[in-house]
């Protein structure tokens, strides 16, 4: 058996993966030189990869995984537009970029610092949604995930009773890398 499949290889491997986001796509390049939405992309794609969505037509074993932008900049919709086509678990990737409420073939939400005005109506109107956002207060104002910047490096929160709310399940060694978690 594969160390990737026992629950202590699962965890390693999702370990590695989100401390190996700070340098997707660009393997081999430092840190400081990747572009903060690359690293941010890449969490947001690891999200993704270790959250599971319930058995239903939307969520049928090829159909794509919804990524949607909320209100990027030209930095953010490109390092989003880099996680387009990638596969998890033979389901790739689609990336859309929103402009209001038209949320509803989502799977995550990524809200741009520009997007936050959005978060009070589409955590109540869409609960099922995975919201991650980039804003300081984005977990108390409603959102699922927050990133947050912290000694130069990103991290994470999450708000548990938006994370409950959802019709998804977020890995538990994932939850354990949230700096709010411990």
């Amino acid at each position: 058996m594969a160390l990737r499949e026992t629950p202590a290889g699962r965890w390693l491997a999702m370990r590695t993966a989100l401390l190996a986001a700070a340098w997707w796509p660009c393997a081999g390049v430092a840190q400081a030189t990747v572009p903060k939405e690359q690293i941010k992309a890449a969490l947001v794609f690891n999200f993704l990869k270790f959250t599971e969505w319930p058995a239903d037509a939307a969520n049928a074993a090829n159909a794509p995984l919804v990524l949607c932008v909320a209100a990027p900049d030209r930095k953010t919709e490109a390092a989003f537009a880099q996680v387009q086509g990638r596969m998890i678990e033979n389901r790739p990737i689609q990336v859309r970029t929103v402009r209001g409420s038209d949320v509803a073939a989502c799977h995550l939400l990524y809200i741009h610092d520009h997007g936050r005005d959005m978060l009070p109506q589409l955590a109540a109107g869409h609960p099922n949604l995975l919201t991650v956002g980039d804003q300081d207060d984005f977990t108390e104002a409603g959102g699922v995930i927050g990133l947050v910047e912290n000694q130069g490096r990103l991290q994470f929160k999450v708000n548990l009773d938006m994370l409950k709310r959802g019709n998804y399940k977020v890995s538990s060694q994932l939850l354990k890398l949230a700096v709010n978690m411990r």
